[in-house]
């Protein structure tokens, strides 16, 4: 089909990274009629914040295509220093009928992704449809 690029703003890389997953999510189906029924518990290492946001934004790919998971809201804390990210995922079992279906995420790619943190936090990223 083609690639989405995404760009995300936030008070902080937090709210940059739980942007970046609403942002993702919303490609493939209503993130509002997530019900907060379930929760998941996460913590991801990275090597760099480029290749932290990967890891996250591939991990809700996962969890929704291998564990039929749709995420509806996080709570997620980034450590720059530590290049992590620890928190928790709220959301529900996957379901296309009442959730929806909008486009196939194939993947995320590093070709254009950019985190920047000079006022704030803003993100960009591309992802394979």
């Amino acid at each position: 089909m083609g690639d989405a690029y995404i760009e995300v703003t936030g008070e902080n890389i937090s709210e940059c990274f739980k942007g970046a997953a609403i942002g993702l999510l919303k490609l493939v189906y209503n993130i509002k009629k997530v019900e907060l029924k379930e929760r998941l518990t996460v913590e991801i290492n990275g090597y760099d914040l480029q290749n932290l946001l990967y890891k996250w934004l591939e991990f809700l790919i996962i969890k929704l295509t291998a564990e039929k998971f749709a995420a509806g809201d996080f709570d997620v804390q980034v450590d720059k220093k530590e290049l992590s990210l620890k928190g928790k995922i709220l959301g529900e079992n996957y379901s296309p009928k009442k959730h929806g279906f909008r486009t196939e995420v194939k993947g995320i790619t590093y070709h254009l992704m950019e985190i920047n943190e000079e006022k704030g936090c803003k993100a960009r990223f591309l992802v394979d449809l």
